[in-house]
């Protein structure tokens, strides 16, 4: 699998990223993190380009703990 440089600027937060990007943010795999994001309705398709919506896996996550 072709690994892909991706860029971010200092002191910008994202907002989005691609599935990698979540599972190294958050400590999933793959498959889990496909999951919270169907869950959490963080997914942004935009024509191939599968992305998540950091902020909401974010208030997703903090919902789960306060449980």
């Amino acid at each position: 699998m072709q690994q892909r440089l991706i860029r971010t600027e200092p002191g910008i937060e994202q907002k989005t990223g691609r599935i990698d990007q979540a599972c190294q943010r958050y400590g999933v795999g793959r498959n889990t993190m496909r999951k919270i994001a169907e869950d959490a309705n963080a997914v942004i398709r935009i024509g191939r380009n599968y992305l998540i919506d950091f902020p909401k896996v974010d208030k997703y996550m903090d919902d789960l703990a306060e449980k």
